[in-house]
């Protein structure tokens, strides 16, 4: 689970390589490499475990001239086979010391093409399976690398980028995929290969995405695609100039400038998607949908997607009045399919390429099911995949977690709920008081954001306790799901969420002082459940975080509490979540965690 880079460039290739890579660490960050090579098929290798600094530490004592590469491949990488070792970084060489590759994903029948190679006394360094590419690109070469990669591609299964470098023909890049990201970009005289959409638009915003099966090709200052044997021509596309989403400004971490820069998200959003004066919402992309002949929604997530799909499967029924369930993308793919043409399937995702969403994806167009995304990234593989979309507008996340790609997956949601409760004609008076509340949504947010101090001070009182409990009900109930998950992310102390009521089956056994719950109770039909429940874990002297709407009349009755303005509950979600992210962070800061990479996380997961 890796993320790669390679280029031919006209200048000092390491030069540009090391600032780039830091900008791009947020993907994945337990080891880093660089392989570059000269005209004359000198090859220059360095390698580094944990952080790009390191990287860039041992670069610079090397004190070699570097003026001479012009071709490299380079990756940093999340650990998916063996150790975080230097053996197991990247680059992975042939045995012969010729070919030179990068890989992203999972090669799945690696162990029998080792089992083969080693009947033919290949010998292996390590244990990853990208090493096993690399001899077999070795043993099955004829004639070209071109022609060589043609014939590997055939014999490698399940998933994979790849990009290779041959010694003997330094002024050539062959790339090929399945499933994993790749994206050509292009600039006046230089020519690169990503898997991330979105590193390079302040360089160049002219870029091409690559399908499934096609092969790259970069040959001195020219490129080629090729697919089904064939050269093709592909249109490429332009990306939204990036000058801002690097910068961490006067914030300590990007999660923290992430969560502050929501209200404008808010915005971005709701701008152009809602007439808050006569009430219309317009989307071109909602209008295509055949609703007299969608019945059901079936709803494919994971992680954080997940709980966000979860809150709407509550606000959809209220909102739509069409039945809606919610599937874990890796449990989808294995269950039994009930399948009808009056079914419309909804991927989402923040980034576009998780493995296990796009496994399902793929199914479900083989069988010309109705298939609609929500994606932060335009032109992602699921983006391209789908039949149609919606784009979040959350700009660039930079962090490994989540924090604004959440909020505009809901509040997107929202919006596709409250379009398809006007199509129907149902209660229009409900339907105008909700689009009001959103036209305060931001400025309720803001409300939060600027008394964030009250929330650091009880993150910090709590922050040493290793165990919390998080409890909501009905669409509250979701979103404690996804407080205890971000606690879990960033902080590494065991949180567990329950609805509310669910408590009381046997998980109330684990209450005692030290074990502090956090119950969301904001205005909303439940209220008063929820203070039985309340009363339940004070029985047995526990102690409890409630956050509710201002003014409450029982504020004084609770040990600690944190308010959020008083809303409906629909804006009550937006804040509370606020709420939740800030008092992650603080608890997260005050534990001296690197917040902005936690350990043993991806910024999308790339194995099913």
């Amino acid at each position: 689970m890796c993320w790669i880079f390679a280029y031919k460039w006209t200048g000092i290739a390491c030069d540009f390589l090391i600032d780039w890579l830091k900008n791009l660490e947020y993907r994945w960050y337990d080891s880093a490499w660089v392989s570059l090579i000269s005209d004359d098929w000198e090859i220059y290798v360095e390698k580094a475990i944990w952080k790009v600094s390191n990287l860039a530490s041992k670069i610079e004592n090397d004190k070699k001239d570097l003026s001479k590469y012009h071709v490299w491949i380079a990756h940093t990488r999340w650990a998916t086979h063996w150790w975080v070792t230097l053996e197991n970084t990247h680059p992975h060489h042939s045995q012969n010391g010729r070919f030179f590759l990068v890989h992203n994903w999972i090669i799945e029948n690696y162990i029998d093409l080792k089992k083969e190679l080693t009947q033919v006394w290949y010998k292996f360094y390590w244990n990853t399976d990208s090493e096993i590419v690399a001899n077999l690109i070795e043993y099955t070469f004829e004639k070209d690398l071109e022609t060589t990669m043609k014939k590997v591609k055939e014999l490698i299964t399940w998933a994979y980028a790849l990009v290779v470098i041959d010694k003997q023909n330094p002024n050539q890049i062959i790339a090929i995929k399945l499933w994993s990201p790749l994206v050509i970009w292009i600039s006046a005289d230089n020519l690169f290969l990503s898997s991330d959409a979105n590193a390079l638009s302040n360089i160049t915003q002219k870029y091409i995405p690559i399908d499934d099966n096609e092969m790259v090709i970069i040959d001195k200052n020219n490129y080629k695609i090729i697919n089904n044997q064939k050269e093709i021509e592909k249109d490429s596309f332009e990306s939204i100039k990036n000058t801002t989403q690097n910068d961490m400004w006067d914030f300590k971490h990007f999660m923290l400038k992430e969560i502050f820069e929501v209200p404008n998200i808010i915005e971005n959003i709701l701008w152009g998607r809602i007439n808050f004066q006569n009430y219309e919402i317009k989307s071109n992309s909602l209008d295509k949908l055949d609703l007299p002949n969608i019945k059901k929604i079936e709803i494919i997530a994971s992680g954080t997607s997940y709980n966000a799909w979860m809150i709407w499967t509550y606000l959809f029924e209220d909102l739509a009045d069409i039945p809606s369930q919610i599937h874990i993308s890796t449990e989808f793919k294995y269950k039994k399919q009930f399948i009808n043409d009056k079914t419309l399937y909804i991927f989402i995702s923040q980034s576009g390429e998780t493995a296990d969403s796009l496994e399902c994806l793929k199914m479900v167009k083989n069988r010309w099911w109705k298939t609609f995304w929500i994606v932060n990234v335009v032109w992602s593989s699921i983006a391209r995949l789908c039949d149609n979309w919606l784009y979040t507008h959350c700009w660039v996340e930079i962090w490994v977690a989540s924090t604004k790609a959440f909020i505009g997956q809901l509040l997107t949601l929202i919006i596709i709920a409250l379009y398809i409760w006007n199509k129907n004609n149902l209660d229009y008076t409900k339907y105008k008081k909700i689009i009001d509340w959103l036209a305060k949504l931001k400025d309720d947010i803001n409300m939060v954001l600027l008394n964030s101090h009250k929330v650091e001070e009880i993150a910090i009182k709590y922050a040493n306790f290793k165990n919390m409990f998080f409890l909501g009900r009905n669409m509250f109930y979701p979103l404690a799901m996804e407080w205890s998950l971000k606690c879990k992310e960033i902080t590494y102390n065991h949180t567990e969420s329950y609805s509310a009521w669910e408590l009381k089956h046997w998980p109330l056994s684990l209450i005692q002082e030290d074990f502090p719950t956090i119950l969301l109770n904001p205005e909303s039909k439940l209220y008063e459940k929820n203070i039985s429940t309340l009363k339940e874990v004070q029985a047995r002297n526990g102690k409890v975080i409630w956050i509710l709407s201002q003014n409450d009349e029982h504020k004084l009755e609770y040990f600690d509490t944190i308010e959020v303005p008083k809303s409906n509950e629909y804006n009550s979600l937006f804040t509370i979540w606020v709420v939740l992210q800030l008092f992650a962070y603080y608890m997260a800061n005050n534990l001296w965690r690197e917040i902005d990479k936690p350990r043993n996380l991806a910024k999308s997961v790339t194995v099913e």
